[in-house]
């Protein structure tokens, strides 16, 4: 059996939300024995309520919560809805749920855009307010407020727990701009709520594959200033920059060195053929020899030429 606090805010079943002002009874042969004095947020009244009529309650942080069916949606609703709440229910329908939570609020209103529905629901619940409204039509729906100004502190959407999902999402993400950030939204769609189980935010510093990696991103301010002043380059700059970058952030083995050494040869081959013929080529002694040969070249002007001048001389005399 659950235990219960003083001041503690329960669930009496079929009653509504109410206040714990006394403890469990136990002295033998006392009238109330078993029972927890408990007080209704309704009204005030007090009652001797047995421990298995009650039940915790949980608020939660969350805005918008969602269902996949009725008995969820109304579960979900009477767990959220407290006695000075003002209710709004979108798809209220023949008026069923509306009725049940409004033992539990202050204020509700069920809007649904049938007519046929509005009128039976009036039909069987005389004394609750129903209205034929759009429930896009926003401006309409926060004037059926309360009279205080006070607004909606809960919406409850129900317009059918397989309405097409772009409807339910347009709808959602309506009321969840519209409505006030503290407004609880409570919605009934299996659709909607599949999608959102698929979902999940992406946090960069927990599942960046590269901060796993000595020198990679995640390795400090260093690598990040890095990345930052990357950014700030010329574009051929940055091209040029990025594969150098992810070689140094990638520990290799020698046999991937030596396949970038290779690579690095065929780019040192093409400028010597850009710049001093083939006769160039055999007299420069290897690859490496080529690629630093043809990056002076490249970088010093005339110096360059003056090496490769020198170079044949040597070519020829060998």
């Amino acid at each position: 059996m659950e235990s219960f606090t003083v001041g503690e805010i329960v669930d009496v079943r079929n009653y509504g939300r109410a206040e714990v002002i006394e403890p469990l009874v136990t002295e033998p042969g006392a009238r109330f024995h078993g029972r927890i004095r408990v007080r209704y947020q309704r009204d005030g009244k007090t009652y001797y309520a047995r421990p298995e009529n009650l039940r915790k309650t949980v608020q939660v942080k969350q805005r918008v919560l969602l269902c996949h069916s009725t008995t969820h949606y109304r579960t979900c609703a009477a767990s959220v809805v407290n006695w000075g709440d003002a209710v709004l229910e979108v798809g209220s329908h023949e008026g069923e749920c509306t009725w049940l939570l409004s033992r539990r609020c202050r204020y509700i209103v069920g809007v649904d855009k049938s007519p046929a529905t509005v009128a039976a629901a009036r039909r069987r619940y005389p004394e609750l307010r129903f209205e034929e409204v759009d429930g896009f039509d926003v401006p309409a729906l926060k004037a059926l407020g309360p009279p205080d100004g006070s607004g909606f502190s809960v919406v409850l959407v129900d317009i059918g727990g397989i309405a097409s999902l772009s409807t339910v999402a347009a709808l959602v993400g309506l009321y969840y701009k519209e409505f006030p950030y503290n407004t609880k939204i409570v919605v009934k769609s299996v659709f909607l709520k599949r999608m959102v189980e698929d979902c999940l935010p992406y946090n960069t510093e927990k599942n960046n594959p590269w901060a796993l990696l000595p020198g990679g991103a995640g390795s400090g301010a260093g690598a990040r200033a890095g990345a930052a002043g990357g950014a700030t380059d010329g574009d051929s700059a940055g091209a040029d920059s990025e594969p150098s970058t992810e070689r140094s952030a990638r520990p290799g083995t020698d046999a991937e060195q030596g396949e970038e050494d290779g690579e690095d040869e065929d780019d040192g081959e093409a400028e010597g053929e850009g710049e001093v013929g083939g006769g160039a080529q055999a007299a420069l002694p290897g690859g490496r020899g080529r690629r630093r040969g043809g990056r002076a070249r490249g970088g010093t002007g005339g110096r360059g030429k003056a090496a490769e001048a020198a170079g044949e001389t040597e070519g020829g005399e060998g």
